[in-house]
């Protein structure tokens, strides 16, 4: 579950402070003092004067109907329990907005069932559905088909996901069988796997591989559509040296297929130009989070800069842009794209 946001903290700290019965009726100094040691933050009073408005409002508008008052004489704020006896925010669940945002990512989820064939996923989102506790209506449903995420359909493979994640979890090593689609030849193995890896809509178990030929390799992938019959094994785990090494490794990475680990281990600059077409898409949507670019101005195309270690999957991204991107440098990925594209153009010939 991701972190509450800033403002839902803030009413939490809010709430304790008003249901604290050795310090009553908190100044809004007092409320600022204490929001700014938990979260490290200073917030202007105008800002705690929302919150507590917020937290006032009948809980159809998102608020929790919070009964609190203002006392004159101690220049300080109140639950007004005669109002609502023992009140706090804390024996509320979900209000109808958090229901609202839950439906929607419930929604979101409910797309995976397809993908996910595991009961035990199907079982929890039933159970994520039931916990929302509400009556069904024509008004959920509108809600619900609100959003239409790109559906993928069935991912062979992803029936192991979950056994995947819990020898990750449980750092157990797990022996399966692999096809290779570049070898076309099936192989038995033995992985210490350390984290799932999903690009380009496929998942990779990512760990130490105990076959000979990879001896020298901290890291390998294997694709979850070319496993078969994973077991959870008894055998002492290989923990991985280095978790920051582990995950840098896709840090300046579009996608995982290195072209060439000998030649390419680090990253090279990458300078593109792309139409003014699709000039705004680029700028909206980066690349790669190290993307700089630089106008021209008189004829509407960019000018981008990534920094990245090449892989197969930026090749196929750059010649999914057509003639709306052209390589500058370096040399050698322009005359790859040539050498592609004039190969690509010759069974049209």
């Amino acid at each position: 579950m991701p972190p509450p946001s800033e403002a839902i903290q803030r009413y939490e700290i809010i709430d304790r402070c008003l249901t604290n019965p050795y310090k009553g009726f908190p100044t809004i100094e007092q409320l600022q003092f204490n929001i700014t040691r938990e979260l490290g933050k200073k917030v202007s009073f105008e800002t705690i004067q929302k919150d507590i408005a917020q937290m006032k409002k009948p809980r159809k508008e998102g608020g929790y109907g919070a009964p609190i008052k203002f006392k004159r004489s101690n220049n300080g704020y109140f639950y007004d329990f005669n109002e609502q006896p023992d009140f706090t925010i804390r024996q509320y669940g979900l209000n109808e907005k958090n229901i609202e945002v839950m439906e929607l990512a419930a929604g979101v989820l409910q797309r995976f069932s397809g993908i996910m064939s595991s009961d035990s996923y199907n079982l929890a989102l039933h159970n994520l559905y039931a916990s929302l506790n509400i009556e069904k209506t024509s008004k959920d449903n509108k809600l619900k088909n609100a959003i239409l995420p790109q559906e993928t359909g069935h991912l062979r493979g992803m029936e192991h996901f979950e056994i995947f994640v819990d020898a990750v979890k449980k750092e157990i090593p797990v022996s399966f069988i692999h096809y290779s689609y570049k070898k076309k030849r099936f192989k038995t193995l033995i992985v210490h796997p350390y984290l799932l890896k999903e690009s380009i809509d496929r998942w990779y178990v990512v760990g130490y591989s105990e076959d000979p030929e990879h001896a020298n390799e901290e890291f390998r992938f294997f694709g979850l559509d070319r496993i078969y019959d994973p077991v959870l094994i008894d055998r002492k785990f290989k923990p991985c040296k280095d978790t920051n090494e582990l995950r840098s490794l896709f840090k300046n990475k579009i996608g995982i297929s290195t072209i060439n680990d000998k030649q390419h281990k680090s990253p090279e600059e990458i300078m593109l130009l792309v139409s003014r077409e699709m000039a705004n898409y680029v700028k909206s949507l980066p690349i790669h989070p190290s993307q700089v670019h630089q106008d021209h101005y008189s004829t509407g195309e960019i000018k981008i800069t990534l920094q990245l270690i090449p892989t197969i999957e930026l090749i196929t991204l750059i010649l999914s842009y057509g003639e709306h991107m052209q390589v500058i440098k370096p040399e050698w990925l322009k005359k790859e794209i040539k050498y592609k594209l004039q190969k690509t153009l010759g069974k049209y010939l």
